[in-house]
């Protein structure tokens, strides 16, 4: 066990001084203008299957820090990508990039957005527009995988009990990821028959306590309850300030995949509604997540999901949803200069990688649908936000709201 430290400690130390020669070279490298770069050090082959352990450095202003704990890939469609994502989880909670302190992180490899911004900026909003609205926060980084460079990534928080500010001693919080709750039957998911949680149950854990009857449950009210039950207790089940925001989210960001998956459902206490976190939003902001342009020509059809379709069919909820668009638009959070000023501060950070990410990863390479480079992908969303918006005026505010001045 000695030995094996001491080979462990070896070869993170062999990392760090190449990572340290190699900023010496040339003055413009990631770690001198402040880009972290991360190592992630491993005995064996990284699996998809299962998490190995491994040693994970980070060194940025010409400072390095390593940790113990253990990756594996992930991803479900873009595992076919070259370029893979990590999921870590550290032995100890760690600050990483100048985030909060959190046990497990998302290295997303962001393959198929070239602007490397989609997640970011999805996630950035919706942490504005309430205090319920929760998203991952992120960072820009480099990533070593035992010391081959992998390009530019998108560091993320994983969405776990304490990032949703879980009460963890009261059993009935619960986290649930893409719970098959708001599917219409004719496209609910079949069950895996090797997979018992079917619902995507995060927390607690699902071999120490099966809690999806509760998911059923709520699936149950909204598809058996009468209008009158339904609307005088729907509020009891979710939070809706919290559900407006997200649907109107979905509208903005035209976010197809996240009409009935791409999130995280949870339940902080007994006394609390369950709420919705975002996650996962490369569909969006002109893409499909396939890579395919999608300048409105595809809507969401957010009425596909069956919770949506019953609370639009109340004049009240409709009522409220234009009200908080008008809020929303009046404040500035859905404004053209919004997304500007947030794009133009991820900027910096994304150019200190596009010149290995490019290298590594081509504007023309497979599985994009076109060649398309940075800045015009770049232009491309802002040319989205400027059409989606004259689209939602038109729809949710027949008197336009003036462009507001952040």
């Amino acid at each position: 066990m000695k030995r094996k430290y001491i080979l462990w400690v070896v070869i993170v130390l062999a990392m760090l001084g190449s990572a340290c020669k190699e900023k010496k070279k040339a003055t413009t490298t990631a770690e001198s203008l402040q880009l972290p770069v991360i190592h992630i050090v491993t005995e064996k082959e990284i699996p998809w299957d299962k998490r190995i352990p491994c040693v994970m450095s980070v060194v940025a202003n010409h400072d390095s820090v390593s940790w113990s704990g253990k990756v594996k890939f992930r991803g479900g469609i873009s595992s076919k990508y070259h370029k893979h994502s990590y999921s870590v989880k550290l032995s100890a909670a760690q600050s990483l990039c100048g985030m909060p302190e959190n046990r497990s992180w998302i290295l997303n490899a962001s393959y198929i957005d070239k602007t490397f911004m989609r997640h970011k900026l999805c996630y950035d909003l919706f942490n504005m527009m309430g205090d319920n609205d929760l998203a991952p926060k992120c960072a820009y980084a480099l990533v070593r995988e035992n010391n081959q460079p992998q390009g530019l990534y998108v560091v993320m928080q994983r969405l776990n009990k304490h990032v949703l500010n879980i009460d963890d001693s009261d059993p009935e919080a619960v986290i649930f990821k893409e719970p098959k709750l708001f599917y219409p039957d004719s496209k609910m998911p079949a069950k895996d028959p090797l997979d018992e949680n079917y619902h995507g149950q995060s927390y607690p854990d699902f071999e120490k306590g099966d809690r999806s009857a509760v998911i059923d449950e709520f699936r149950n009210f909204i598809v058996k309850t009468s209008d009158e039950e339904f609307y005088n207790h729907i509020g009891e089940w979710i939070d809706l300030q919290n559900l407006i925001d997200w649907h109107l989210f979905i509208l903005f960001t035209n976010s197809g995949d996240g009409v009935l998956k791409n999130f995280y459902l949870y339940k902080k206490d007994a006394n609390t509604p369950f709420r919705i976190a975002l996650w996962d939003c490369d569909h969006s902001l002109g893409r499909d997540g396939d890579n395919e342009k999608n300048m409105l020509k595809h809507l969401p059809e957010e009425r596909r999901n069956i919770l949506i379709d019953r609370m639009m069919k109340s004049d009240e909820y409709v009522q409220r949803l234009k009200s908080r668009y008008t809020e929303l638009r009046r404040s500035g959070i859905f404004s053209y200069e919004n997304i500007e000023k947030l794009m133009k501060e991820n900027d910096p950070y994304v150019r200190l990688g596009l010149e290995e990410n490019t290298r590594l990863w081509p504007y023309d390479s497979e599985n994009y649908y076109d060649a398309a480079t940075y800045d015009e992908e770049y232009a491309l969303i802002l040319e989205f936000v400027k059409r989606s918006i004259a689209r939602l005026d038109a729809l949710l505010s027949p008197s336009k709201n003036p462009e507001p001045k952040l």
